[in-house]
């Protein structure tokens, strides 16, 4: 079996470095996970809504319409149209925009957050998903 090289450190030399100060050589760069590296890039067809979203957008009663989540996040409500006949996955679609699960995230401003809430409640009462819990146990079909 190899060995795992490392270098002998004092208490008051590993302190130093997890403070940042006085040791630059032997403190590991910070990885930093960039979201923005993740995410799919944005082409430019992605900046309009498409014309499947049209569609679905004039499906909705006017009441549910995410108009303001339309105009500011097109990509989203490209995405949620595509989504909208797959319960399951347009469930937990509409749970990951309202759940930060990465944390430190800004959140939606407070329009586009109302809409996809009247989203999500005209869903669940139009659909027919298998529903899960807050403890993650299958509700059953309505």
């Amino acid at each position: 079996m190899d060995h795992i090289p490392f270098t002998k450190i004092s208490i008051e030399e590993a302190r130093a470095a997890l403070q940042n100060d006085g040791m630059p050589g032997r403190i590991l760069p910070q990885i930093a996970t960039l979201w923005e590296t993740r995410r799919k890039p944005q082409h430019a067809a992605v900046q309009d809504l498409a014309t499947h979203t049209f569609k679905w957008l004039a499906t909705l009663p006017k009441e549910s319409r995410p108009t303001a989540l339309s105009m500011k996040f097109p990509r989203i409500a490209n995405r949620l149209a595509e989504v909208w006949k797959r319960p399951l996955q347009c469930e937990r679609y509409l749970d990951e925009l309202m759940i930060d699960r990465r944390g430190g995230r800004q959140g939606f401003p407070s329009d586009v957050a109302a809409d996809i809430a009247r989203l999500k409640l005209h869903f669940m009462a139009t659909s027919n998903s298998v529903r899960f819990g807050v403890w993650g146990d299958r509700i059953g079909l309505d």
